[in-house]
């Protein structure tokens, strides 16, 4: 590839993909369009059942074929194949239709196949927490993540905790680990929902701690719960709004159960889950927040830790290794376990936060996001040449 060429790299939309991998995909797009230049060109592959498919991923080209609908004639001829011959000989020839010379974030081919691979690994929680994994999906990641280490050229990490799992994962190909740390866009405030009418629609008043989280068991809302007990009875209450899915595949009953804590805990009123809500309306949350907060058990490279540093935010968070990783600059940190330390530490951003020093720290950060864009860009344009070379 000449310096004056731009090389198109594939990427496979599921049906299944979880709002978090979308978001990254966003996220990624806008650093590799912020390099002078445009020297990787973006592609989509999707299912022709994903109709939203080019709405959620505008001005990045989308092509839709039924091979990648499930079930569907094509699918099942392509999966025949493949097992047959070891290669995915009819997505193969797709790509190269197309012009695609790099598969990125996406799958693997099989083996000798013409089309370099980058696959994508965000985390070893089930390793980590296989608590929360039924023995049968622990069989199928593990599976997974061998086939990406064996079949394809190179596996993105978003952190070095990521690039460690993977060495004891499997030791004989940690070589192949890219370390690609994703910098989350902040999010614009132009259309972000006004303060007024946000309380008026969700009904509360006054300071707020936002935790945007899905409600996963591994996400740990309910050390919040505790922390919030904890606040009320020093009579020092705090408001906590919690949005996100409150669907958990792998745990059907594990929202019902934490709203009961939650009730024996006697904190509903200092607790309101708002659920998936219009994006204006959490950009608008995140802005007027005292702080966010992510008290997760375990995370790949935390997209909520990413915002906050984006957008300047105080953020109280877990201390876990790759939060401390992530190294936000207004972070305050709390056993992960430890609700005592928790409601102390979102006293403190509490005690912390001065309106206008907010609003500088994030214009200090909007300053500083489009360099910070820019490496992470160049960073995975980096693994890209590497394997494009091989």
């Amino acid at each position: 590839m000449s310096k004056c060429e731009s090389m198109r790299v594939g990427f496979i939309l599921s049906s299944g993909d979880w709002l978090g991998g979308l978001n990254y995909l966003r996220n990624l797009f806008a650093a590799i369009h912020a390099l002078p230049g445009s020297p990787i060109t973006p592609v989509i592959f999707s299912g022709k059942r994903q109709v939203n498919a080019s709405a959620d991923f505008s001005g990045i080209e989308v092509i839709q074929t039924s091979v990648l609908d499930r079930k569907s004639s094509g699918w099942f001829l392509r999966q025949i194949i493949a097992k047959t011959t070891a290669r995915d000989m009819i997505l193969q020839r797709l790509l190269r239709r197309h012009g695609i010379s790099v598969l990125s974030h996406s799958s693997h081919l099989g083996k000798q196949t013409a089309v370099k691979t980058i696959g994508w690994i965000p985390d070893f929680q089930h390793v980590h927490l296989p608590e929360f994994f039924s023995p049968e999906e622990r069989r199928r990641r593990d599976r997974e993540f061998m086939k990406l280490c064996v079949h394809c050229d190179k596996v993105i990490v978003s952190s070095k905790c990521a690039a460690a799992d993977l060495g004891t994962f499997s030791p004989e190909y940690a070589h192949k680990a890219e370390l690609l740390r994703f910098v989350a866009s902040p999010v614009s405030l132009a259309h972000a929902a006004g303060l007024p009418d946000l309380q008026r629609l969700y009904s509360f008043n006054g300071p707020y701690f936002l935790l945007p989280n899905q409600f996963w068991a591994h996400k740990n809302h309910r050390v919040v719960l505790s922390a919030l007990q904890i606040l009320k009875r020093r009579n020092e209450p705090l408001l906590v709004l919690a949005t996100g899915s409150s669907d958990d595949y792998r745990n059907p009953s594990f929202f019902p159960s934490l709203l009961e804590y939650a009730a024996e805990c006697g904190v509903l009123d200092c607790f309101r889950v708002l659920g998936r809500i219009p994006f204006d309306h959490l950009v608008g949350l995140m802005q007027h927040a005292t702080a966010l907060i992510n008290p997760s058990r375990f995370e790949g490279w935390s997209t909520s830790v990413e915002e906050a540093k984006s957008m300047g935010k105080q953020i109280v968070l877990s201390d876990i290794p790759v939060h401390r990783e992530q190294g936000p600059e207004r972070g305050f940190f709390f056993p992960v376990d430890d609700p005592e330390a928790l409601a102390t530490a979102m006293r403190a951003a509490y005690n912390e936060f001065d309106a206008q020093k907010d609003s500088a720290m994030q214009e200090a950060a909007s300053a500083r996001f489009p360099e910070r864009k820019q490496e992470f860009g160049r960073a995975y344009l980096r693994t890209v040449m590497r394997v494009s070379q091989y």
